[in-house]
């Protein structure tokens, strides 16, 4: 997509990973997850789940968590330090001094960030009343799209799209917005 529309199809890519596991692009579907005060806990747990599962399956890999806002961000922060602290079995994974230290970041700050393994938590989804707004935070905003592009190009293997909600949920018709789009 970025290569197509922001590069012109001028970037020479890496090829497709094929079907093998924690390769490539995987959207983890949250649910249960609602957008209340410009967070999603549901998807803040599932981020620390996915955390879990890469410390178990691929310890030898790194892993960064970009959350698309500030406040998703400090929830994801949080909620890993609950997880710290009930397992320090896995403190050896979060060590500062590793060559490609763990990390949450957001969309505005990540970029020169690469790691092997990126979760991406998207928070913006219905809220409880089921209505879903067209406001992407940093997304909306001029160069938008840009910051996008940065952020889903931090991951050397794999990107791991956290969500809640599906491609249907998005009107575009209802944004101007080249980020949103």
């Amino acid at each position: 997509f970025s290569n197509r529309e922001i590069y012109g199809n001028k970037l020479i890519t890496f090829p497709g990973c094929g079907r093998q596991p924690d390769r490539g692009i995987e959207y983890v579907l949250v649910e249960n997850g609602i957008y209340r005060d410009r967070t999603n806990i549901a998807e803040a747990d599932r981020c620390v789940e996915l955390i879990r599962e890469h410390i178990l399956l691929h310890p030898e890999r790194s892993l960064g968590v970009v959350a698309f806002s500030e406040k998703q961000q400090s929830v994801i922060e949080n909620a890993v330090g609950r997880f710290r602290l009930q397992h320090p079995e896995y403190e050896d994974f979060f060590d500062e001094e590793r060559e490609e230290p763990f990390f949450v970041k957001n969309l505005e700050n990540v970029q020169g960030d690469e790691r092997d393994t990126i979760l991406f938590s998207i928070c913006y989804a219905k809220n409880e009343q089921g209505r879903m707004y067209m406001r992407f935070g940093p997304l909306g905003a001029a160069g938008g799209e840009r910051r996008l592009n940065v952020a889903i190009t931090r991951a050397k293997f794999n990107v791991k799209l956290v969500g809640s909600i599906l491609p249907e949920d998005i009107d575009i018709t209802r944004t101007r917005a080249e980020g949103v789009r």
